[in-house]
């Protein structure tokens, strides 16, 4: 064999290799997963799992204090599926006049999903929060494509406004259902010690805000209130402001409260402690209510008015750890006048600070 021959067979097999070399890179790189696919097919960045979701909030206790003129606002997001009128007519979605306590599914003429007729139960407050705050988890397979309304605020007000959307609007949430609803969702919502507002306590989460200091748990239970973590900033205190503060603009805050707490002399304990007397009392002492630990770590101690005003500005900074969910009252103007109307609810009053 001549060396033109030999030349030309070891041409062709470096050729040959050559060619299988560069196949197998480029089969490598379109076939092998990327680093950044494959953490995205693992849930993003470095692999990370996505975070948790938010514990659902309790929202009955917002009920009786939220504004049903921020829900019609609200309503309007739903207003190019639903309508909210007597005639019931449906659009994408069903009409939703009368929809709590409604049975779920049983709209006249609308085409249900398989598994909300499967449902089929009443809608109640504490059903629509969960169907509101995430309406595929709480039916999977739902046609509702709306994401969802994180905040509950925004669902105590729209749901406080539907309720009049009715020919027969539902009673209000009972504290014994408030309670019932906080213990269901494992929250830290008791309006017990940490309702709303007054004394030793500040709204709660959908109605008024629970309060285990205005008088040790007062205000609303989950409902009103300012919205979520508004705690009120450190440092601004309300004392010099009590003695000048209007008793009357402190019943109207107070009014926030009395779906938890009672401020009579009947001094009746309700979702939180009774509220009568609660200046200048000690903490934790009111006679057949369960307190927080943290609460009663303080017993003996007077609700002073620094310390109720302290603990209406922001109860979780003042009693790590108290049940009282409310962020608290950030203007001093409502917290001195609802110690102003507090201390007159005693059989004798403490003196005013000057």
């Amino acid at each position: 064999m001549s060396s033109l021959e030999g030349n030309k067979i070891a041409a062709a097999v470096l050729v040959g290799g050559m060619i299988t070399l560069s196949v197998g890179i480029l089969t490598d790189f379109i076939y092998r997963p990327q680093h950044g696919a494959q953490a995205a097919h693992e849930g993003g960045e470095g692999g990370g799992a996505a975070p948790a979701a938010k514990p659902l909030e309790p929202v009955l206790g917002l009920i009786a204090t939220a504004d049903p003129a921020k829900g019609e606002k609200i309503a309007s997001k739903c207003a190019s599926c639903h309508t909210v009128t007597a005639d019931g007519k449906n659009k994408v979605g069903p009409g939703l006049y009368g929809v709590i306590g409604r049975v779920s599914g049983t709209h006249p003429d609308f085409a249900y999903s398989e598994p909300m007729k499967a449902h089929a139960k009443p809608w109640t407050f504490a059903d629509l929060n969960h169907f509101l705050a995430r309406p595929k988890e709480f039916i999977p397979g739902t046609k509702m494509s709306f994401p969802g309304l994180p905040n509950v605020q925004d669902r105590a007000d729209l749901l406080a406004w539907l309720d009049k959307q009715s020919a027969t609007p539902a009673p209000m949430p009972t504290p014994e259902e408030i309670a019932a609803e906080q213990a269901a969702l494992k929250t830290e919502e008791a309006p017990a010690e940490g309702a709303a507002a007054p004394a030793e306590g500040a709204p709660a989460e959908g109605a008024a805000p629970a309060v285990e200091a205005p008088a040790e748990g007062a205000a609303p239970a989950e409902g009103a209130a300012p919205a979520e973590g508004a705690a009120a900033p450190a440092g601004e205190s309300a004392v010099s402001l009590i003695a000048s503060a209007d008793p009357a603009a402190g019943e109207k805050v107070a009014s926030k409260c009395k779906a938890c707490h009672d401020m009579t002399n009947a001094a009746k304990n309700k979702v939180g402690p009774a509220l009568w007397g609660v200046v200048g009392r000690n903490h934790a002492s009111v006679e057949g209510y369960t307190y927080s630990g943290v609460m009663k770590g303080m017993a003996g101690k007077p609700w002073t008015f620094e310390d109720l005003d302290k603990f209406l500005a922001n109860p979780k900074q003042y009693a790590p750890g108290t049940k009282m969910a409310f962020p608290g009252l950030k203007k001093p103007e409502d917290r001195a006048a609802l110690l102003r109307w507090l201390n007159d609810q005693s059989g004798s009053p403490a003196p005013l600070p000057q």
